[in-house]
């Protein structure tokens, strides 16, 4: 995970988190937070990209208290007080994906692509893919010269006649 976070985005989500108490699920996401941050392991958004002082503050908002982001995933409609709602059925009740009392799909959903979809493209482009492509250009394309894209010796081109028109 060191490696791809300088290579792409990462965004920490914890899965089946209706698996875990409120209590087992805060702990996690510590301990998630700092076997992150003892590793190295950066994810989006990265503090050093925070351009102004109200983007600081909106991201260490998300970083301390969404991050990671706790969901529960269902394909399955279920009747609730009326309404059809995405969910999980237990024995307990029915878990809604949608419900931020349950899930925190609605979150990671908003800012994936509703407050953070241009930075994180840019990001994504800016960083990551110019860090890639100059690397990629330094490194003479990473073939030594004379070999073909997937690494094989390009054999020389036969002399072919040329057809003669009749």
């Amino acid at each position: 995970m060191r490696h791809l976070s300088k290579v792409v985005n990462i965004i920490p989500v914890i899965a089946k988190a209706d698996t875990m108490t409120l209590e087992e699920k805060s702990e996690f996401k510590q301990r998630v937070r700092k076997e992150l941050e003892v590793n190295g392991i950066e994810f989006y958004p990265q503090k050093e990209f925070d351009e102004d002082l109200e983007d600081k503050t909106e991201n260490d908002k998300i970083r301390q208290e969404s991050m990671p982001f706790a969901v529960v995933g269902s394909d399955k409609e279920y009747q609730v007080n009326g309404k059809r709602v995405l969910g999980r059925k237990t024995p307990w009740g029915i878990i809604e994906v949608e419900n931020l009392n349950h899930c925190e799909f609605a979150l990671l959903r908003d800012f994936v692509i509703r407050t953070h979809l241009q930075d994180l493209k840019e990001v994504t482009h800016n960083i990551h893919y110019e860090t890639y492509r100059a690397k990629r250009l330094n490194d003479n394309g990473g073939l030594p010269p004379g070999e073909g894209l997937l690494g094989t010796v390009l054999p020389p081109v036969p002399a072919t006649p040329c057809p003669t028109a009749e």
